[in-house]
């Protein structure tokens, strides 16, 4: 959602017979004529921005919201009541996982970050306890309020996104949730991101004793400040916020990979040597989809993130890859909908998955597939879901 003033609601209808872009573009100019819409233009793409913590306005004032944004306050805390399931048809299965090196989970299904929220927001929905772990939404420093509309397209099988890595910053994710995290009865993994190495360790730095947290995922797929390659795509620039992060904490640090890098494998050994306790993969692929009325790109941004089914045979078969390189254990993610698609990642070489975009469209797909690997389990008389990690990597089959 853009950032904009308070308005009187007024409910319209969506015409769902025609495109959902053209009729929200409509409604969009509808609400322009109640109240101008601002959008607070702060973009993590900006290498000025990245360096100052503050839009580059090119000489234009400030807007009253970006305002607004830099003097909120940070005191106020989530408060949820998270429902509890009674009947739990994994329970008696053994789906414990190493998802990290000191990171061991009750079960190998966990939320990607972006998709889940705080975890608080489907808290009263689903019973989120029931999750080997969450990843939180990505956070920053400094509070950003995200990209410019349209920050969502839709493609086949799956959506790109630009959202700008919209938060309220670390010291107010930390204040506002770490009580909440607590209700929720799960573990946190908390994603961290950032635009120079000192960005890393600060955000970690603000989550120092929180119980509920367990361990940060380091989002490598930020440019740095310094000439702007993105820290992901270069295995040095990798490996220093590995080891600064792992010099900042003693909780696991995991490491999500970009498929965007020109060569993931030497990213992911250079971080494991660095000290990495983990590693996911993937994170979005480069996408863009065009208005070809408009003649544009249809997100704000031009380019965004593809995520969803769409890129699970990319993902599985990075997993694929990784997983012979390096001996710290990997989250696939990346397109899982149901069991059989985390199957697929922890055949690959994945000791654990995430559920990301699946989750936009049902709310219960995570546990669903917490529930798929327990039948799988049961239905082929296995002592663990762990005895099909790796089943499918060449040195198992060799083994065989």
């Amino acid at each position: 959602m853009p950032w904009r003033r308070p308005r009187k609601k007024v409910d319209r209808p969506v015409n769902v017979s025609r495109a959902i872009e053209e009729t929200l573009e409509e409604l969009s100019a509808d609400e322009d004529e109640d109240d101008s819409v601002e959008l607070a233009g702060v973009d993590g793409a900006s290498i000025v921005e990245a360096a100052t913590g503050e839009a580059d306005t090119g000489g234009r004032m400030p807007s009253p919201l970006a305002e607004q944004l830099s003097r909120v306050e940070l005191s106020d805390t989530a408060v949820i009541t998270p429902v509890r399931s009674a009947e739990r048809t994994e329970h008696g299965v053994d789906l414990a996982v190493d998802a990290a090196r000191s990171l061991r989970l009750k079960n190998p299904v966990l939320t990607a970050s972006g998709t889940f929220g705080q975890g608080v927001e489907y808290a009263e929905l689903i019973d989120v306890s029931r999750l080997g772990a969450i990843v939180n939404k990505g956070t920053t420093v400094l509070a950003r309020p995200g990209n410019a509309q349209y920050r969502i397209a839709e493609t086949p099988s799956g959506i790109l996104n630009s959202i700008g890595l919209e938060n309220p910053g670390a010291a107010g994710v930390a204040k506002k949730y770490a009580k909440a995290w607590a209700q929720l009865g799960v573990p946190v993994i908390v994603n961290v991101a950032g635009y120079s190495v000192d960005d890393y360790v600060r955000v970690v730095s603000e989550f120092a004793g929180i119980a509920s947290v367990v361990a940060y995922e380091l989002n490598i797929s930020c440019p740095n400040v310094k000439g702007g390659m993105l820290f992901g795509c270069d295995p040095g620039l990798a490996a220093d916020v590995t080891r600064a992060v792992k010099q900042e904490t003693d909780l696991p640090v995991i490491v999500k990979l970009t498929p965007n890098a020109p060569d993931v494998v030497a990213v992911a050994r250079a971080v494991e040597e660095a000290g990495a306790d983990g590693l996911t993969a993937i994170n979005t692929v480069l996408g863009m989809r065009i208005d070809t009325t408009k003649r544009r790109p249809v997100l704000g941004t031009g380019s965004g993130g593809l995520s969803g089914p769409a890129i699970r045979p990319i993902a599985v078969h990075i997993t694929y890859q990784v997983a012979q390189a390096v001996s710290i254990p990997i989250i696939g993610a990346g397109g899982v909908t149901n069991a059989e698609d985390a199957l697929e990642f922890l055949m690959a070489g994945a000791s654990a998955v995430q559920v990301g975009t699946a989750t936009f469209a049902d709310p219960l797909a995570p546990l669903k597939v917490i529930e798929g690997l327990a039948a799988y389990v049961k239905i082929h008389g296995l002592s663990s879901i762990r005895d099909v990690i790796g089943v499918a990597l060449p040195t198992s089959q060799q083994a065989e």
